[in-house]
């Protein structure tokens, strides 16, 4: 299984992406997102991060040992939190550098 970016591209392939400053800030606005970067330690983000790991290693022993349906339908999921746990990584750098 290739480990994407949610871009879409190859960890190999990432590349830099410059997103106005206004754009951030709104996204950063969104409750959900907003609240896992609001403390200054990030530990909600940890948290978050740390249970969606857990949950991609479930799913992958599913997608090794589960029926074929169960497979195919895990490794979309897994597929999913691969670009969710991308997605995080790439806002924080971005936060952190307009700081």
């Amino acid at each position: 299984m290739e480990n994407t970016a949610f871009s879409g591209k190859s960890a190999q392939e990432k590349e830099e992406i410059e997103i106005p400053a206004e754009y951030l800030a709104q996204l950063f606005n969104y409750p959900s997102i907003g609240e896992l970067f609001d403390d200054a330690s990030l530990q909600k983000l940890d948290d978050f991060r740390s249970r969606l790991s857990n949950t991609r290693e479930s799913l992958e022993r599913v997608v090794r040992y589960g029926t074929r349906d169960e497979s195919e339908k895990s490794e979309k999921a897994v597929r999913s939190i691969n670009i969710t746990l991308d997605f995080l990584d790439t806002l924080q750098k971005m936060r952190v550098a307009r700081k």
